[in-house]
């Protein structure tokens, strides 16, 4: 059996079962395929009269994953116990999470099973076994479990309390910037969304969000009170936008609200992201935080 040192695989399904294959057994990691870089689909067109052909679209195809696993019991019966452990874990009907930890970094992917657990070197006389697992996932990017969902202030506060100190009437100890322009790098290899949670400490008039660059941003028509709290999330196939006053029960739904020429933007990752936070009135009383995961192309 290859030994993959400081290698460990978890498949976790959507009911939290997970399975973790390692060197260390009783479930053996032996191999695993299709971690890498996936293919890239060009589809093209002839053109008449001319030579090659014309790029129509392009686009990552899905990702076919196999992990080798050996399974070690302590007599037949229990291997047998054991193979039955993982085949209910690997149930087809339902979707999971694989996770991978490379040495001190770890990463994510959703997927789901193609072909469970089949022995095929096992006998009444033996305690082992091996199989190849299946795993097919549609969106092939690997989630850096090591930055995810890596918060970001965009509202930066100035400390007050310098020496020599003298207190006076209104007094602040420490007061909100506002309309600082705050840079973020997303370092995977995909434009990501994210998402933003802003609070208001005071009235807002129409407050929003704005790529300084790019001039692309998100923005809310609207006077909101004290307490109020809004929300936006841009990340792929999560798109929505809420908010919800101090005292309200629920959220509710702010789309119908959003500025003109709005739009869900990503971060990229090439250039580097300029990000500010604005209002018509009322800037200074917003605190507000983003937070993202960088995708990647292979593990």
């Amino acid at each position: 059996m290859a030994e993959l040192p400081n290698v460990i695989i978890t498949y976790r399904n959507i009911l939290g079962v997970e399975v973790k294959m390692d060197r260390y057994g009783p479930f053996y990691l032996q191999s695993y395929e299709g971690f890498g870089s996936p293919e890239n689909e060009v589809s093209s067109q002839k053109i008449f009269g001319k030579t090659g052909q014309r790029k129509t679209s392009s686009s990552l195809s899905y990702r076919d994953l196999t992990i080798g696993l050996a399974i070690k019991g302590d007599d037949y019966a229990d291997l047998k116990e054991k193979e039955h452990q993982i085949m209910n874990i690997l149930v087809p009907d339902l979707a999971g999470t694989i996770y991978i930890r490379i040495n001190d970094n770890l990463y994510s992917i959703d997927a789901e099973p193609i072909k469970g657990y089949e022995a095929n070197e096992a006998s009444s006389s033996s305690n082992a076994s091996t199989s190849k697992l299946q795993f097919r996932s549609l969106d092939p990017e690997w989630r850096d479990e090591n930055v995810r969902n890596k918060s970001i202030i965009l509202s930066s506060t100035d400390n007050k309390m310098k020496f020599p100190l003298s207190i006076t009437t209104d007094y602040a100890f420490a007061t909100i910037v506002p309309g600082q322009i705050i840079k973020i790098s997303n370092k995977g290899d995909f434009a990501v969304g994210f998402e933003l949670k802003m609070k208001c400490t005071s009235q807002v008039v129409n407050p929003k969000i704005l790529n300084v660059l790019t001039q692309e941003f998100f923005g809310w028509n609207g006077t909101f009170a004290a307490g109020t709290s809004l929300f936006l999330s841009t990340i792929h196939g999560e798109k929505k936008t809420w908010y919800q006053g101090e005292n309200d029960t629920s959220t509710t739904n702010a789309m119908s609200i959003r500025q003109s020429g709005s739009t869900f933007f990503s971060l990229d990752n090439i250039e580097v992201n300029n990000l500010v936070v604005q209002a018509d009135t009322g800037t200074e009383h917003l605190i507000a935080t983003l937070s993202y995961t960088p995708l990647l192309i292979g593990v």
